[in-house]
C-alpha cells in the first residue's frame, strides 16, 4: 500500500528521533573507546596536547591502597605532596587514575583514586610556573581532570566532549597550563562525575603568591570534605580515623578548607573564632570573623585560627547526620584539634 506525503514524512522523522536516542546513549562513549588519537592546542600558552586513545576494558584490577604514591611526602594532616620533575624550565607531575583498596577508618571501600591515595596527592607550585601533568587512566571507564579554580586555556579545562575526548581505560592525556591565580584550589574528574568524584577522583591544588601575603601565621593545613560513596569524609577518613591536628598554645593555623562534595557543610569550630581571609582562592579585602562557616559545593575557603588555650578541640560539620550516625554514635565530618602548653 502506498502511503500518503504526509505519512512518509512521519514515518522518516520518527526514525530520525530513534536514530538520535540511540547516538545520544552511544555519544558520550563514542570518543573514548574509537582507537582514535585526538589533541587540544592551547591557545595562551604555545604548547600542544595530545590524547592517547586505549581499549575500554572489560574487567579491573582493584590495587592496594598507596599505589602510584612511591616517593610522595606524607603531610600532618593526612594528604601527600605530589613530587615532580623539572623538564625545560616545566614542572611536571604524573597522575594515574587507579581504583585501591582504601579504608576510611572502619569500612573498607573501592576507591577511585589518583596516585592511590584519597584525595590525590597535593600539587603545590608557584604563581606563574609552567605546570605539565601527564594523566594516565587505569580505570574500567573513561575519565578527564578539571583544574578547579585555575585560569587554563579553554583546551586544558578538562570537559569531555567539549574540550577533549576523555581519556580511555589504558590511555594518557597531558594537561599543560601557567599557575595562576594564586590561592586554594581543588582538581577532580569532569566524567561521570556522580560516581568517579563520589569514589574518591580528587585532590588539592595550591598555588603559592608570587608577592609576600599580608597574613603570618605558623602552620599550614588543607582539608578537604567529601560526601560521596566513601561516606562523610575529611582527607579521606571518617571519625574518629580522621588524622589529629596538633599545635601548640599561642601558634596561628591556616587552613585550607574545601568542599569537593555535593552537600553544603556548615564547619563549626568549637572554643575559638577564625578569620577568613580568602574565598575561592581569592584574598577578601575585608577579613570575615566567624566561628560557623557554610561550605557550598565547590567553595574553598581560607582561614586563620589562633589557638590562646591547650585542649583537644572539634572543628565539625553542624549538619547532624554528617557527624552523627543513626544510633547517636559519632562518625563523619569531625576534625581533632589537639592544642598543648
Amino acid at each position: 500500500m502506498r502511503r500518503s506525503p504526509a505519512g512518509r514524512f512521519l514515518l522518516a522523522a520518527g526514525l530520525l528521533v530513534v536514530l538520535g536516542l540511540v547516538l545520544w546513549v552511544v555519544y558520550p562513549q563514542a570518543g573514548a573507546t574509537s582507537g582514535a588519537r585526538s589533541s587540544a592546542a592551547s591557545s595562551g600558552d604555545g604548547s600542544h596536547q595530545t590524547a592517547a586513545q586505549g581499549e575500554a576494558a572489560s574487567d579491573y584490577e582493584v590495587f592496594p591502597a598507596g599505589t602510584g604514591s612511591e616517593g610522595q611526602q606524607q603531610l600532618p594532616e593526612g594528604q601527600q605532596l605530589a613530587k615532580y620533575r623539572v623538564e625545560n624550565g616545566v614542572k611536571v607531575f604524573e597522575l594515574t587514575a587507579l581504583p585501591v583498596k582504601w579504608s576510611t577508618g572502619d569500612k573498607e571501600h573501592e576507591a577511585w583514586t589518583f596516585n592511590g591515595t584519597v584525595p590525590g596527592p597535593q600539587i603545590r607550585v608557584k604563581e606563574g610556573d609552567r605546570v605539565r601533568v601527564i594523566v594516565k587512566n587505569k580505570l574500567p571507564e573513561p575519565t578527564v581532570v578539571h583544574w578547579h579554580g585555575m585560569h587554563v586555556t579553554n583546551a586544558m579545562d578538562g570537559v569531555p566532549m567539549v574540550t577533549q575526548d576523555p581519556i580511555p581505560p589504558g590511555g594518557e592525556f597531558v594537561y599543560e597550563f601557567v599557575a595562576k591565580p594564586s590561592g586554594t584550589h581543588m582538581y577532580h574528574t569532569h566524567f561521570n562525575v556522580l560516581k568517579q568524584e563520589g569514589k574518591g577522583l580528587f585532590g588539592t591544588l595550591i598555588v603559592e603568591p608570587r608577592e609576600p601575603e599580608p597574613w603570618s601565621y605558623d602552620k599550614e593545613y588543607s582539608l578537604m570534605i567529601a560526601d560521596g560513596e566513601l561516606g562523610y569524609t575529611i582527607n579521606g577518613k571518617s571519625f574518629p580515623h580522621t588524622v589529629p591536628i596538633k599545635l601548640k598554645v599561642g601558634e596561628t593555623a591556616r587552613f585550607r578548607l574545601m568542599n569537593i562534595g555535593n552537600q553544603i557543610h556548615p564547619m563549626h569550630l568549637h572554643g575559638f573564632d577564625f578569620k577568613v581571609i580568602a574565598k575561592d582562592g581569592r584574598p577578601l579585602p575585608q577579613p570575615i570573623e566567624a566561628n560557623t562557616l557554610d561550605l557550598m559545593p565547590g567553595d574553598t575557603a581560607d582561614v586563620l585560627v589562633t589557638f590562646d588555650r591547650p585542649g583537644t578541640w572539634v572543628w565539625h560539620c553542624h549538619v547532624i547526620s554528617h557527624v552523627e550516625d543513626s544510633k547517636g554514635n559519632m562518625m563523619g565530618l569531625i576534625q581533632v584539634i589537639q592544642v598543648e602548653e
